[in-house]
């Protein structure tokens, strides 16, 4: 078996294994944080990590929190966009930002 391109392999894998296929439209809506959210946002929030299809974002003020909560439905739905019809995330949880984290 011959491959092309690095696409084909991962085509390979994913059918192999759902579960790998389920992480890669996850780091593909996550791709797409600061495009949806926009750079005012983007500094003030940053996507952590998704477990069990929600996303974690640290925020940096709880006025930030607030917006986000907001907007939360919205920002869900053009981070799922971006995986051609499939919603791999379905919640988004706000944490307030560690001290510690760089900026």
């Amino acid at each position: 078996m011959s491959f092309n391109r690095l696409t084909d392999i991962l085509d390979l894998l994913k059918k192999h294994y759902p579960s790998l296929a389920k992480r890669v439209k996850e780091a593909q809506a996550l791709s797409n944080w600061d495009k949806v959210v926009g750079a005012q946002i983007a500094k003030n929030a940053r996507p952590l990590r998704v477990e069990d299809s929600v996303l974690w974002v640290e925020v940096k003020h709880p006025i930030w929190r607030m917006e986000l909560g907001h907007r939360k439905k919205q920002i869900l739905d053009k981070l799922n966009q971006a995986t051609q019809g499939e919603k791999p995330l379905t919640d988004l949880k706000f944490v307030e930002f560690r001290k510690d984290a760089s900026d």
